[in-house]
């Protein structure tokens, strides 16, 4: 079935008292969480690579 004149995807209207973040800012605060966990995480004595999962050795491995 063929669509009709000006049955676009159009996007919804924003609700009030919301917030809308493009892509950008999402990855930005995604980002910030984790590099504020990390150095949580280093503050207490943990190293990155413990942090991460992964050493020196898993890298060469992978490869």
């Amino acid at each position: 079935m063929a669509r009709t004149i000006d049955s676009k995807n159009k996007p919804k209207p924003a609700a009030e008292d919301v917030f809308e973040y493009t892509l950008e800012q999402r990855l930005k605060i995604v980002a910030d969480l984790v590099v504020e966990r990390i150095i949580e995480d280093q503050s207490f004595g943990q190293k990155i690579v413990d942090i991460l999962g992964i050493g020196a050795n898993d890298v060469t491995e992978r490869k």
